[in-house]
């Protein structure tokens, strides 16, 4: 007997869609049938994403008009890949037309956009506002306008100006002096807060925390541990405490207190759970691993320590993984380290960094851990052995990344082998592929020969070394620009000068380029493909 897709019961149907985001949802399904359409429309609390997955102006819009009949409950939103997405959204579609939305994330959000948004979703109980150009934002207290909101995250403080007694969840990206200060008043009933804090941020000499504060995240940069020790102590029932340290490269300070477990234990005194990632790129001195790791007896957590390349410096985290980014340098790779299948499940973006020349002694890190939810794989290497082909190949199809970056530091024949293999077999799952200048003149080589490469790629990031290559590879480009997926294309120069022309006039009138928006700067020219 034979069974066809229709005869399913709609029972099915609603547990295959749960496993498909909102936007392949309706790709796929929505208005295929009345059937299809009537079920998409019984799921309760859907979460739109447009964030993370590249779309054309003209699929955004498709999809942003079929979202006024369906039930969503929480919105993701950035100009990442349409640079109106977000006043388009807010403008096209009526309040009412959202009345079950609750929760709304906006990525790189400017004023204006955030000035049409204001009084238009009193609903809300959870708002997200990440922005590059947080400054020119109006700090005005438009938050009053959300009377329900228990979750927000913002640039700063400033945005509240009046008591919130149903904010238990806050996350601040930039946080002053004054802003400790005030939390008390704004944010009386605080349970969990996330701080940015730097070396400018000056810790006042008595703060009075909200008191139940349980769950505090810190992300420090350059703060002194005797700062962040201080701090700690005059929060009282803390329960929970996340903190991620970094210094640059070249601080005139030493931050090697963040590296002792004697330091550490006087910390555990004042919380019961502790994770911490800490990154210091200077020490005072070399010291000895197993050493540093002795002196964390006490603690219940799995501890690693690694150095940073050649340098006197050190990573030292708890598992599992507390950060979306890490770090792999296979110099301090330690083989005999037995990691879970979920250390890493926070894991957003891997950096895999190889600079040693000589890969013949390497140690084999094909077994070097699970990173269910990776998204950003990048590749920093000098040249390939089968070691390095083989963990690469294993996260591309089992931890399906959706972007690429790849930065070979040498043109040897290793690295042209292995990239010329990778292009043709890259997974579906890549649909960003950012390139540095070495990268490219391969891509460029192979595009000369065959324009049915990148089928899936949708944004492609590249850099060149001067405008004739720049020409080069836009020709090549424009042969695959009519069949293929891509819809973003930035290419930036090592060599430029404000006389740089990148996009002649008789290029723009070309049939792929003439609806094309383009946008050029003396070193970068960014296009978008309709």
């Amino acid at each position: 007997m034979s069974l066809v897709l229709e005869d399913l019961p709609n029972e099915l149907f609603l547990s295959i869609f749960k496993h498909l985001s909102v936007i392949d949802l309706l790709h796929s399904f929505y208005f295929l049938n009345h059937r299809f359409s009537s079920l998409i429309r019984t799921i309760q609390h859907l979460y739109v994403d447009f964030s993370s997955q590249p779309l054309s102006q003209t699929q955004f819009i498709h999809i942003t008009n079929q979202l006024r009949s369906l039930n969503i409950e929480s919105v993701q939103i950035s100009v990442r890949y349409y640079t109106d997405a977000i006043s388009f959204f807010i403008s096209s579609i009526s309040p009412s037309k959202l009345h079950h939305l609750r929760s709304l994330k906006l990525i790189d959000a400017d004023r204006t956009t955030i000035e049409k948004f204001v009084y238009k979703y009193p609903k809300l109980t959870s708002l997200s506002i990440e922005s590059s150009v947080w400054r020119s934002i109006p700090s005005h207290s438009f938050l009053s306008c959300f009377p329900n909101l228990t979750y927000c995250h913002l640039p700063t403080l400033d945005f509240l100006h009046d008591c919130h007694i149903k904010i238990t969840k806050l996350k601040l990206d930039h946080c002053t002096t004054e802003n400790l200060i005030q939390l008390n008043t704004f944010v009386p009933n605080l349970k969990s807060l996330t701080l940015t804090l730097n070396n400018t941020t000056k810790i006042p000499s008595i703060l009075h925390f909200p008191v139940h504060l349980i769950s505090l995240s810190l992300i420090l940069h350059s703060v002194l541990f005797t700062e962040f020790e201080r701090l700690i102590i005059m929060i009282e029932h803390l329960e929970h405490l996340t903190v991620s340290f970094r210094n640059t490269e070249h601080e005139v300070y030493c931050f090697d207190q963040y590296l002792f477990g004697k330091n550490w234990y006087s910390i555990k005194n004042y919380v019961d759970n502790l994770e911490f990632n800490i990154i210091v790129n200077q020490t005072s001195e070399a010291y000895l691993i197993s050493e540093m790791i002795s002196n964390f007896d006490w603690f219940r957590k799995k501890i690693i320590c690694q150095t940073i390349d050649h340098t006197n410096g050190y990573h030292l985290f708890t598992l599992p993984f507390i950060d979306k980014t890490y770090t792999i340098n296979l110099l301090t790779y330690q083989s005999d380290t037995i990691f879970s299948s979920n250390d890493f499940n926070r894991v957003h973006h891997l950096h895999l960094t190889i600079s040693n020349k000589d890969l013949q002694n390497s140690l084999t890190i094909s077994s070097y851990g699970v990173f269910r939810n990776l998204q950003i794989l990048t590749v920093i290497i000098s040249t390939v052995n089968n070691n390095i082909t083989s963990f690469i190949d294993y996260l591309l199809l089992n931890s399906c990344p959706r972007t690429l970056e790849l930065r070979f530091t040498s043109i040897i024949n290793t690295c042209r082998d292995y990239f010329d293999k990778l292009i043709y077999r890259l997974p579906p799952s890549i649909e960003i592929l950012i390139l540095n200048t070495t990268s490219t003149k391969f891509l460029s080589e192979l595009l000369d020969n065959n324009n049915q490469l990148l089928p899936n790629i949708k944004r492609l990031l590249c850099s060149v070394k001067n405008q004739d290559d720049f020409d080069l590879l836009i020709l090549l480009l424009l042969d695959v620009f009519h069949d293929k997926s891509l819809i973003y294309l930035n290419i930036s120069l090592e060599k430029a000068s404000r006389q740089t022309n990148f996009v002649p006039g008789w290029l723009r009138k070309t049939n792929y380029l003439k609806k094309a928006r383009i946008k050029c700067s003396d070193r970068q020219c960014a296009i978008w493909i309709w």
